[in-house]
């Protein structure tokens, strides 16, 4: 097995899974469970975007939570999606405890529109449910040929504060995405702890160990063991601590919504908040001149020597770009024990979900 800065990888353990197959499985299963067909569509092109960027455990390896979660009534099917307050700039909007995918892609899209006509555009979510990977949401702007920011939060508290062994804010997640005229787009997409809880899930599926200084145990000690990991540390320190906090805020009481210390239920209970964010730059600035300088300082950037153990100097969002590019022809590599049990899922609901 080796591990990249951002995925493990081992070919002896996984399945390639055509893009097509995949979508179609994910759209049949949401269907079964009630969603109509489009906004099926939707949550399963989220989804397979995660997959497509290594991302698995926010892409088709949620999949089963999501089922569960629409089996026990804790995600309706089909929730209406309000807009409830609105100003040219501005809107809130309610997801009705539906499927965040859907929520998310709305109100980006809002955000989007409001963005072209005005300049910027700002969207808040209440009363959603998990949106998978950030990243999606923020390429969504770039595609538009605009700047995109999100964030969103999570249940409870599973980050220790600096300074303390005890959990205090969520591991949040955020990305920024930023269009170029070369090709790849930057993309920050981080939690705010040192890593995000799937990547320790991910690891624990492919039989590895967690860096030291990412998590602690139950008992507040020091762990390796993904099984074992109860309370990741934040992400830099302070940096990662603020970053978490004020995410929270954005994702959180700024609708109405709770700080994750104050979220006591379980995360399939418990409401989730988004926040968008997207700035229309040929409003700023001549777009030419825009690309012209951010292109040229990527280009210098991408010329410079690696650093022993490097092969070359990337950007952020690269290495998952390049990923997305070749999966998105050859099929997607995933675990062997994830194929199964979306193959038994959807064996017990009568869909064929065959993989040669």
């Amino acid at each position: 097995m080796t591990i990249t800065v951002d995925v493990p990888q081992d070919p002896e353990q996984e399945v390639i899974v055509p893009v097509d197959v995949l979508q179609d499985v994910l759209v049949k299963m949401l269907v079964r469970k009630g969603m109509f067909e489009a906004e099926a569509l939707i949550a399963a092109q989220r989804m397979i975007e995660a997959d497509l960027r290594g991302i698995h455990s926010h892409g088709s390896r949620a999949m089963l939570r999501y089922l569960d979660h629409l089996d026990d009534g804790d995600i309706d099917p089909r929730a209406q999606i309000l807009t409830i307050k609105e100003t040219p700039a501005i809107a809130v909007m309610d997801g009705s405890d539906g499927m965040g995918h859907i929520a998310a892609t709305k109100a980006m899209e809002l955000a989007i529109q409001k963005a072209s006509e005005v300049g910027t555009g700002t969207v808040a979510v209440k009363h959603s449910k998990h949106y998978g990977a950030a990243s999606v949401y923020a390429l969504m702007a770039v595609e538009a040929g605009m700047i995109g920011f999100t964030t969103t939060s999570t249940a409870g508290a599973t980050v220790a504060a600096y300074g303390s062994c005890q959990p205090a804010t969520a591991n949040n997640a955020l990305a920024w995405g930023v269009p170029t005229r070369t090709g790849t787009p930057f993309v920050l997409d981080m939690a705010c702890a040192e890593s995000s809880w799937g990547k320790v899930e991910t690891l624990k599926y492919y039989g590895g160990t967690l860096p030291e200084g990412w998590a602690l145990d139950a008992e507040g000690s020091a762990t390796t063991d993904p099984a074992a990991a109860k309370t990741l540390l934040p992400a830099s320190g302070a940096r990662g601590y603020g970053l978490a906090f004020l995410s929270s805020v954005l994702a959180g009481p700024l609708v109405g919504g709770k700080m994750p210390l104050h979220k006591t239920k379980s995360p399939s209970v418990e409401a989730s908040e988004h926040f968008f964010y997207v700035i229309d730059l040929k409003q700023f600035v001549d777009p030419d001149r825009f690309y012209a300088e951010c292109d040229r300082t990527i280009s210098e950037i991408r010329a410079m020597p690696p650093a022993a153990g490097f092969d070359k100097v990337r950007m952020p969002g690269e290495i998952e770009w390049e990923r997305a590019e070749n999966w998105k022809i050859n099929g997607i590599p995933m675990h062997g024990s994830q194929v199964k049990r979306l193959q038994e899922a959807a064996q017990s609901m009568k869909i064929d979900f065959s993989v040669n």
